[in-house]
């Protein structure tokens, strides 16, 4: 316990790829939860005696779900992308430095967090 208190309070890794993907769980479980809240509700209205209304939500319901959940996948993949770029960036900065005949140095850089 006590390192990933230690993780936390230092800057040695980002802990954006990982709330990023708690996040995603979290949104998704919301999703799927309201999904079947919506579906409980149609059922309700068709043995309430609202044939069409019910009928309609049964079937729209999980196309909505599956646009939604697609939707969310895309937003939180947007919010990764800014993590693998600087992890990107990183390599591209030790290519360079080997291409510019610079050996990489024996120690990482302080300032920049490993992944």
């Amino acid at each position: 316990m006590f390192s990933i208190f230690q993780r936390f309070l230092s800057f040695d890794r980002l802990i954006g790829p990982v709330l990023v993907k708690l996040v995603y769980y979290f949104g998704a479980a919301a999703i799927v939860i309201g999904a079947l809240g919506a579906l409980l509700m149609a059922i309700f209205s068709l043995f309430g005696g609202n044939f069409g209304g019910g009928f309609v939500q049964l079937i729209a319901v999980p196309a909505v779900a599956a646009v939604g959940l697609v939707y969310w996948r895309f937003l939180c993949e947007l919010f990764m992308l800014a993590f693998l770029g600087y992890e990107r960036l990183g390599q591209v900065r030790d290519l360079m430095r080997i291409a510019a005949g610079q050996a990489p140095p024996a120690t990482p850089d302080e300032h920049h967090p490993a992944f």
